[in-house]
């Protein structure tokens, strides 16, 4: 019985927040080699990147720092200014090592609060860029924006969720889980990544351990629909087919009205083989969708399945109406004709 019903599961994806925006332009400037520089030229130097800096000639600046931290090693404001010079260039790479060569320095702690602020500067830039990335379906791009604000603040979990977005919409399922695994790990009250983790683990085929996050997930938020419907597919899927019907009773009774929730209990209560709940289902469903084919033909295998042939009648020559080309409706009316002892018909 329950090979006929018609399931049409849509999976959600999660959605991210969009921040304002804050444009910014990126330089490449090559690596430059440096003989032995004394104390004496490092302070001449240093004393010239500042001016550089106030002429708003940041690649000279640049040159100039890097001369007095090949001569001072441990010049902290050298270090930090070379960090910011670079994060004015998107140099993530080379700001970091900068910024965090200042902090380790005693006399670099001041600049604390400035590193900070530089870091989520350039965080916001590469984040929202990345966001409208993926609202416009430019993927690839979204992976490079996001891993360039992870660069420069690899503690922000929205970087991690954004990117999981894109990975999972380019079929790159398993950086996808890396990055919801680390955005759980960053924000564990977000149920959202749980979810968006559970479809990453489904894609590679590991149901089981998609049922074990969505069941961390509802630990943490029992009346989560996202995660209410998707544990009901994937029990439905593991075969748990009366652990699948109990969890859709559980999303029915967060949001009643909910014509999806509804659709999706009907499905489990069918394939658990409870027609009379699946049939009071469907009937509310069909109230409101009077002219969807599959929910009038999965009500009428529910009548059919509890005793109620005229109805299961009325309701298959019904999608028929709306189908002609349905076999499975011809079918079924046909067996039913038959029982009711209509044998033109």
């Amino acid at each position: 019985m329950t090979g006929i019903i018609r399931s049409r599961t849509i999976w959600i994806q999660g959605a991210i927040a969009l921040l304002c925006l804050v444009v910014g332009t990126a330089l490449l400037l090559p690596d430059m080699a440096f003989a032995k520089v004394s104390k004496g030229e490092a302070s001449i130097a240093k004393r010239s990147a500042k001016l550089y800096i106030k002429q708003l000639q940041y690649d000279k600046a640049i040159e100039q720092y890097r001369v007095a931290v090949e001569g001072k090693p441990d010049d902290a404001d050298a270090h930090y200014w070379l960090g910011w010079l670079y994060a004015k260039r998107e140099l993530i790479e080379e700001m970091n090592h900068h910024f965090d060569t200042c902090l380790s320095l005693k006399k670099g702690k001041k600049y604390k609060k400035d590193i900070g602020s530089t870091r989520a500067e350039l965080w916001r830039r590469h984040y929202n860029i990345g966001v409208k990335a993926v609202n416009a379906q430019r993927f690839d791009m979204a992976i490079e924006e996001f891993s360039m604000a992870i660069a420069s603040m690899p503690e922000e979990a929205d970087t991690y969720k954004g990117i999981g977005v894109a990975y999972l919409q380019t079929d790159k399922h398993e950086e996808g889980i890396k990055a919801y695994q680390k955005a759980i790990e960053l924000d564990p009250k977000d149920t959202s990544s749980y979810f968006n983790l559970s479809s990453a683990y489904i894609n590679t085929g590991k149901r089981e351990e998609a049922l074990a996050i969505l069941q961390k997930g509802l630990e943490i938020k029992p009346d989560d629909l996202n995660i209410l419907k998707q544990m009901a597919i994937v029990q439905n899927q593991m075969g748990d087919k009366q652990g699948a019907a109990e969890t859709a009773e559980k999303a029915i009774a967060v949001d009643p009205d909910n014509i999806e929730i509804l659709n999706i209990a009907a499905q489990m209560f069918l394939t658990a083989e409870d027609y009379a709940r699946s049939a009071e289902i469907l009937e509310k469903v069909v109230a409101q969708k009077p002219d969807d084919k599959d929910v009038v033909f999965n009500l009428a295998v529910a009548y059919k399945a509890i005793g109620q042939p005229d109805k299961a009648v009325d309701l298959f020559a019904k999608s028929i109406e709306a189908d002609p080309t349905d076999h499975e409706a011809w079918f079924q009316l046909g067996i039913l004709q038959d029982r009711l002892d209509n044998h033109d018909e």
